[in-house]
């Protein structure tokens, strides 16, 4: 009888364990075969993996933002990565099940990132690479700008082989652009190198 109730109080404690996760900038985080990750606090990165090897940012993620194994397809694998420090809550498919509130706020998250995955996906496609910069400056600082006394500061910093890869084009094209909207006035960088877009 003991062991039985040893065990159960261990699958209690894993569970637990795995219900809030805490992980640190550019950490890699598992996508599970079932269930949802929920962000707590933090910046999450979504991503796939296609076959040929390339990865493509499909949008990002803050508190509320939800993420699970259905971003997957048979040609594809998902992966998201933290951009900041982040907790992330877990919910299994049975959590979900016994809690129709909890399905529905999440599935409210679902919906948001659609509309932010379906609004990147339009950034992409637009023909002037200086325009698809601008508009992504601009949905960033919508998702994870925070307002300053310059303007609106990214909270993460943001390489500019990092911006190159998000909008698919070449670091170098990424440096000219922003030393031109720099030049303009249009966006500056505080001691962190942290884009602030100013007038965009």
């Amino acid at each position: 009888m003991s062991q039985v109730t040893n065990s159960n109080l261990n699958t209690k404690s894993n569970a637990k364990k795995l219900a809030c996760q805490k992980y640190e900038p550019g950490a890699e985080i598992p996508i599970l075969d079932s269930g949802v990750w929920q962000v707590d606090q933090g910046i999450v990165q979504l991503s796939r993996l296609r076959t040929d090897g390339n990865e493509v940012i499909v949008g990002f993620t803050t508190a509320n933002g939800t993420f699970e194994n259905s971003l997957s397809s048979p040609l594809v694998v998902s992966r998201a990565t933290a951009l900041s420090d982040v907790d992330l809550q877990y919910y299994s498919q049975q959590d979900i099940a016994e809690s129709p509130m909890l399905a529905r706020r999440l599935l409210g998250g679902f919906c948001d990132r659609l509309e932010k995955t379906q609004q990147l996906s339009t950034i992409i496609l637009l023909n002037r690479i200086e325009e698809r910069l601008r508009q992504l400056l601009l949905m960033l600082g919508q998702e994870i700008g925070i307002s300053s006394a310059d303007g609106v500061r990214l909270q993460v910093r943001f390489t500019h082989q990092h911006l190159a890869h998000i909008i698919r084009t070449t670091r170098v094209t990424i440096t000219n652009i922003l030393g031109y909207f720099r030049n303009q006035g249009l966006i500056c960088f505080d001691a962190k190198r942290h884009i602030i877009i100013k007038g965009l």
